[in-house]
């Protein structure tokens, strides 16, 4: 018998069609794929049952592959199910009893008891989790989890979410625990005392992300994470989600954006990561607190005026709990190789891995060796443009563009010793730009048909000159400690700020817009693209198959220095990326024509129609510093095997990185691996889920969980992103 919301079926039916009740006898009753029948089902009205000597399953399949068995089951379609007395079965087994179950029948968000994870690890020992979800309004829910370890000991976490509206949410975690594994660890104890060692210690973590649009075009952004100590993320990396990051972000920002004008202010606290001991403190660590900026959008100087301006404003404050500089060595300086470090008691650059070691303060600024760490700046950089168009073939744009910009440093320096006030510095140049480009193009057709498919191929050159005919910049150590036109960085150092800049001659500014990278510059580059054009009904589809993007510059007022640091040529950079079917890549190598050496990222896909893949993958970097020779046994060489296999019953996805560098010797050669495995059982009503990984930094770990489908909606099936959250 067939209705709007079920199906009924059975030996016998007795239906009285006003009251909408009545009796089944050894039947069942299905609604979407949730089905339970018995010996006698009572139909108590529209969508309300009870049902005595029942089965209760989600499976499509027959037998199912699970079943709960009870000795009553009271249902109400939409709502939920109530079973007293109930066996869980796997096939016709029982494999667990449990006297009282409530199981939804609707796919609206519910309170109750979440499936359990296991996971098992070198260091945490079995574990056990069992969440508890809570659905407190329509836009606020949380997850209670008691998790156990069975080294470690019992962990408390709460993950809390919430909506504003459509477009404003966020989201609190945080969890604690009295760790019996830490404070045992001899990374913690080398730097306690005799008496704290093998002292317990509560561990906790605290997460918060949130994102809201305010009245009047205004947007919020919040973020913030902290934990007890500096291990926390090794340990815990899926839960302060930032284990490959050298700190942990605190930021807070307010936008503000109208049709031409840009307004942020910015601020962001971190917490350093890279330091031996996790319990130290973080007065040296640097934060902006805060960035303001504001930015004009390219606007016509007149009315219907072809010249066109722009300006950008940008305030920023560095900020430490400590003193505004390092203290620098002094001694060896000039020695070849020499690495240049904070100055410590054990002289020595890693000293923070030593407990007896301790930074030296000598109390006074000495300008060619201390490194300036915090301070103010004021930039203030307008643009005028003219865009000019020769017969819709050649595009030029001619640009000048004026910088000025204001310093102020925390530096008590004697001007009496012949350095001059170094508490204030300024920069002003003015710089011009001509840009060039064209773009060939040649279209084929695969057919004569109007609606066939047809490739488009671009070809798009691109010329540009930059020059500053004039600089107003006093010598000051904030811009190098070496003289002689050694502190003018190359343009191939335009990648940013490094720890190589330390032992550098350029020295080490707030960001790479302290640099004046462009006094006479030449950049060539062009940009290919295959699209393909095709049709799904009367609408055609778009496709960029192919992009290749070739460029480098040349500095030509690099090559008239009279420096031994000078290499005017900078790295020519490749960006390939191909997207057909069931082949793919995203390349990108950057050859360095001084060091003789090429970093490579890529990645090559092979997949069917299927979801089926096999990925290659090749990350080689150098540590590339203008000016000095590269160090090959110290480069990163690590190749990546991935491959996804999905079948009807079984999908599994797998990884594992090799170590390429042969020069690393006593490193493993499998830095890491990973895979997850997913049964489904016949009946589309559950997973059951394995994941095994080992990272270079974390014991091996195995999880196993289960997800059952009481709502008829079935489980997604697992992606390549499901991989990644495990091993991250």
């Amino acid at each position: 018998m067939t209705q709007t919301k079920s199906t009924i079926g059975g030996d016998q039916i007795w239906l009285d069609y006003e009251s909408n009740t009545g009796l089944i006898s050894k039947g069942f009753v299905q609604s979407g794929n949730v089905i339970f029948e018995g010996e006698l089902i009572n139909k108590t009205g529209e969508n309300d049952y009870y049902v005595v000597k029942a089965d209760y399953t989600t499976c499509n399949n027959c037998p199912a592959s699970w079943s709960f068995q009870g000795s009553q089951i009271r249902a109400e379609l939409g709502g939920y199910a109530y079973i007293k007395n109930s066996f869980l079965k796997v096939g016709s087994i029982p494999v667990f009893w449990l006297p009282y179950l409530i199981v939804p029948l609707k796919s609206d968000r519910q309170t109750g008891l979440l499936t359990p994870d296991f996971e098992s690890s070198q260091d945490g020992g079995l574990t056990f989790s069992q969440p508890f979800f809570w659905v407190i309004s329509r836009n606020e829910d949380l997850t209670y989890t008691f998790k156990n370890y069975e080294l470690r000991g019992l962990k408390n976490l709460l993950n809390y979410r919430y909506m504003l509206n459509a477009d404003s949410y966020g989201e609190l975690s945080t969890g604690w625990l009295r760790d019996k594994v830490f404070q045992n660890e001899d990374r913690v104890n080398t730097f306690r005392s005799n008496d704290q060692k093998g002292a317990g210690f509560n561990r906790w973590f605290i997460k918060y992300d949130h994102y809201a649009q305010l009245p009047n075009d205004y947007v919020h952004r919040m973020q913030f994470n902290n934990a007890s100590d500096l291990q926390y993320p090794k340990d815990f990396p899926r839960e302060t989600r930032n284990h490959t990051e050298p700190s942990l972000e605190n930021r807070m920002s307010l936008t503000k954006n109208t049709e031409d004008i840009h307004a942020n202010i910015d601020t962001s606290y971190h917490i350093n990561l890279l330091k031996s001991d996790p319990l130290s403190g973080n007065d040296e660590s640097v934060h902006r607190v805060p960035e303001i900026r504001v930015s004009k959008m390219t606007k016509p100087v007149f009315e219907k005026s072809s010249f066109l301006y722009s300006w950008d404003l940008n305030y920023l404050n560095l900020a430490r709990a400590g003193k505004s500089y390092d203290d620098i060595t002094r001694d060896k300086i000039n020695t070849p190789g020499y690495i240049r470090f904070p100055d410590n008691s054990c002289d020595s650059p890693s000293y923070d891995r030593k407990p007896e070691c301790t930074l030296i303060n000598d109390g006074k600024f000495d300008p060619y060796h201390d490194l300036i760490r915090t301070g103010q700046r004021l930039d203030f950089k307008p643009t005028l443009s003219y865009p000019i168009n020769l017969d819709d073939t050649v595009d030029i744009l001619p640009k000048i563009t004026y910088r000025e910009t204001q310093y102020q440093f925390q530096l008590d320096n004697d001007p009496s010793q012949g350095y001059g006030d170094l508490s204030r510095l300024h920069r002003r140049f003015i710089k011009g730009e001509v840009s060039a480009r064209t773009q060939l193009t040649q279209i084929y057709s695969r057919s004569d048909e109007l609606k066939g498919s047809k490739l488009r191929h671009e070809v798009i050159p691109q010329l540009t000159y930059t020059r500053t005919p004039w600089v107003d910049r006093k010598d000051h150590p904030f811009w190098g400690f070496e003289q002689n036109n050694q502190t003018e960085i190359p343009f191939s150092s335009q990648t940013g700020i490094s720890d190589g800049d330390i032992s550098s001659p350029f020295g080490l500014q707030f960001d790479y817009q302290d640099r004046s990278l462009d006094r006479e510059i030449v950049t060539f580059s062009v940009l290919q693209r295959l699209t393909e054009k095709s049709w799904e009904g009367n609408s055609a589809v778009y496709k960029q198959l192919a992009s290749l993007t070739l460029s480098q510059s040349y500095d030509v007022y690099q090559s008239n220095l009279d420096s031994p640091n000078k290499q005017p040529w900078s790295n020519v950079s490749a960006y390939l990326t191909t997207n057909f079917n069931y082949f793919s890549t995203v390349s990108s190598f950057n050859y360095y024509p001084y060091q003789k050496v090429t970093n490579v990222a890529s990645s090559v896909r092979l997949s069917n129609k299927y979801g089926n893949f096999y990925e290659l993958g090749l990350d080689k970097q150098y540590d590339v510093t203008p000016g000095k020779e590269v160090d090959a046994s110290k480069r990163l060489e690590d190749y990546l095997f991935r491959t996804g296999l999905i079948t009807k019953y079984f999908n599994l996805i797998g990884q594992f990185v090799y170590d390429g560098n042969w020069q690393n010797r006593g490193s493993k050669r499998i830095k890491s691996w990973a895979y997850v495995g997913q049964f489904k059982p016949p009946g589309d009503c559950w997973l059951i889920t394995l994941a095994q990984y080992q990272n270079p930094s974390r014991s091996q770990e195995i999880r196993l969980s289960f997800e059952f489908t009481f709502d008829g909606n079935s489980k997604p099936p697992l992606t390549i992103e499901a991989l990644n959250q495990i091993i991250n």
